[in-house]
């Protein structure tokens, strides 16, 4: 039986291999993997448009983030440019809204009225994602995502 389990590991490990090469195609560009992969040097792959609003109403600041991997374009006009492509770069899940019915635990507290939306592009997906400070959890979102929305806002971001 233990010869048996060391000859299917082989084959479990082949398939793996074959099913995960399958997913690194460049979309059908019929490029090589590596050259499809990398996006550095070839053009931006973020492009984002980070809309604060501190009072939850009325604009108070507006970024736009142009990345390519984890580099800030010159074009960006976010003041954390270079922290906020590197944190996008290393965490894009920041950039999607929780589930629908996810289960999370979240403190009650209120911390603030402060909405931030972001929209635009990462590789090729679009992305719209809002952050708001009204439990424990819209909180802990905001503050993992900090270096992209700029400030943790008190009722007036500069």
């Amino acid at each position: 039986m233990r010869h048996r389990n060391h000859s299917l590991l082989p084959a479990l490990l082949l398939g793996a291999v074959a099913m995960l090469s399958g997913c690194a195609g460049g979309g059908g560009t019929g490029g090589s993997p590596s050259a499809s992969t990398s996006s550095q040097g070839q053009g931006q792959d973020t492009d984002l448009q980070i809309s604060i609003r501190a009072d939850g109403n009325a604009e108070s600041a507006h970024f736009h983030l142009l990345c390519d991997g984890p580099v800030a374009l010159e074009r960006s006009n976010h003041p954390r440019a270079a922290a906020a492509c590197a944190l996008v770069d290393a965490h894009p899940q920041l950039l999607t809204e929780p589930a629908a019915g996810a289960t999370r635990m979240c403190t009650q507290q209120y911390g603030g009225p402060a909405i931030a939306r972001v929209t635009g592009t990462r590789d090729g997906q679009a992305v719209e994602r809002t952050f708001d400070l009204h439990d424990g959890c819209a909180i802990s979102d905001w503050t993992a995502a900090l270096a992209l929305l700029v400030d943790q806002p008190s009722g007036q971001l500069q």
